[in-house]
């Protein structure tokens, strides 16, 4: 069969200016699904900066000999669709990525599916509406609580009603402006107030009383429409969900991914550059008991069904010790896919083609990657847990990981670093153009570990072999998160 992984962009960009480093590559990690299933053709067609898919020189992609892959030209979905047509698929999935300021590439690659099907080929892509309704946050609220799943309390502000609302003559006042002043008082404070279109926690203000909502929403800062919605207290997580939905049939089948609990700023909040990553939680009976992993499942199962999920997805979630809430829902590759695919022990291909149970044209399932390579560098062995039919446990085992931030390290660093037996996956994005630090870069470092304790340790050999690098701040998020 031949196999098509596909991605868009919206964003114009300039090689120039970025240096992206990943080891083991994603060359070498795509390349190593192409040796495990021979029998299969594999095709990459991507735009730049082709995150999660191809490794980026400047303006150009890393070519092999053993996946064929291509840089899309044109920026018209229908256009695309022609092109990747070309390459007569017989399945064409899509690897969704971010860009900022908007994440909408989602919604691009499900117009271009729309077009594939129309010519007969079959896609596994979220559909037009799914990805319009998880990109729009007020939207993404408004389908959690008609649905019944558990939510923060919200209000809407419609930023031209806002400004424009009073300004007619014949008006006295905005009543659209008062409605909004009238149900934030209503909501139980702190608060957290975003644009309903942002990406990550950018540009979100956190504020503690009525009157600081009141400055933030009057202040020049609010130039699009917000969401106010309540900080709900807890631990703060996200999970992926590996799945498919068949239109016909009206029925989808999925996997849920054991969460990762994130470390908070000192806002509360989880900011993707910041932040550190410790988990699976639940993997164990005591811990998904704590945890209601059970429960989450169920509800995550529930969501992926009614918001006809076909792909991968990343969700976003808040634990208060009794309940687990979503806050939001991301229907694409995520910081999380790398973080999984190491705990797993594969590379990331392998962790995309198993866990959409990848399917020939006839209708059966593609056999397991029973042989994949280890990816990780752990003494740990690991492979596919069997799945009853009964079963919703993801098909590879998981083992203690953590995802943690360096910052800009030259290329010996990152090798030594690389080298380290419990490090799986290094990732180093440079931005040259960038004034602010924040947006200079970073390096992320994956690291694992058969239990906990040997996580740790392996925490304090890292800080110990990288003492001028390590920053304490990082590790001490991460100790607080192994230990708890």
């Amino acid at each position: 069969m031949r196999i098509l992984f596909y991605s868009t962009s919206s964003n114009i960009y300039n090689g120039e200016s970025v240096t992206t480093t990943t080891l083991p590559s994603f060359t070498t990690q795509w390349d190593n699904l192409s040796e495990q299933h021979s029998e299969h053709e594999f095709l990459i067609a991507t735009q730049l900066p082709a995150l999660f898919l191809c490794d980026v020189h400047q303006n150009s992609i890393e070519q092999s000999e053993k996946i064929k892959r291509i840089l899309i030209k044109s920026d018209k979905e229908k256009e695309i669709a022609e092109e990747l047509s070309e390459l007569k698929p017989d399945l064409a999935i899509a690897a969704s990525f971010y860009v900022t300021p908007y994440d909408w590439l989602t919604i691009k690659d499900a117009m271009v599916a729309d077009f594939l099907r129309k010519k007969g080929i079959r896609t596994i892509c979220h559909n037009v509406e799914t990805s319009v309704i998880c990109f729009d946050k007020w939207r993404t609220h408004l389908f959690l609580e008609k649905s019944g799943i558990n939510c923060a309390k919200a209000v809407y502000m419609h930023h031209e009603l806002w400004i424009n609302g009073g300004n007619r003559h014949e008006l006295k006042s905005n009543v659209f402006r008062d409605s909004v002043f009238h149900e934030v008082q209503k909501l139980k404070f702190p608060v957290i107030i975003k644009d309903t279109t942002g990406l990550s926690s950018f540009g979100a203000d956190v504020v503690h009383n009525f009157d600081e909502a009141t400055g933030i929403l009057k202040s020049k800062k609010t130039t699009s429409d917000r969401i106010i919605e309540e900080m709900i207290p807890g631990e703060q997580f996200g999970c992926e969900i590996y799945g498919t939905y068949d239109e016909k049939s009206g029925h989808g089948q999925y996997s849920i991914l054991p969460p990762f609990k994130f470390s908070v700023n000192q806002y509360g909040i989880t900011s993707p550059k910041q932040s550190v990553k410790f988990g699976p939680f639940g993997i164990t009976e005591e811990e998904s008991a704590q945890y209601k992993i059970p429960e989450l499942k169920k509800m995550l199962q529930f969501l992926a069904a009614g918001m006809k999920l076909n792909g991968i997805s990343q969700v976003d979630l808040v634990f208060d010790g009794e309940k687990w809430f979503v806050i939001e829902v991301n229907p694409r590759l995520s910081g999380m896919s790398t973080t999984y695919a190491a705990s797993a022990g594969v590379p990331l291909s392998s962790l995309i083609f198993k866990g959409l149970e990848i399917k020939n044209t006839d209708g059966e399932s593609l056999p397991p990657a029973s042989n994949a390579k280890a990816f990780s560098a752990s003494p740990s062995p690991r492979g596919i847990a069997p799945k009853t039919p009964d079963s919703n446990q993801f098909f590879f085992e998981f083992i203690p990981t953590l995802n943690i931030k360096f910052p800009i390290l030259e290329n010996r660093k990152l090798l030594e670093l690389k080298a380290l037996p419990y490090v799986a996956f290094v990732n180093q994005i440079e931005n040259h153009a960038a004034r602010q630090i924040r947006e200079q870069g970073y390096c992320e470092v994956i690291l694992c570990g058969k239990t906990r304790e040997e996580l740790l340790g392996n925490l304090i050999d890292l800080r110990d072999n990288f003492k001028d690098s390590f920053e304490e701040e990082f590790f001490n998020k991460a100790v607080n998160l192994i230990k708890k």
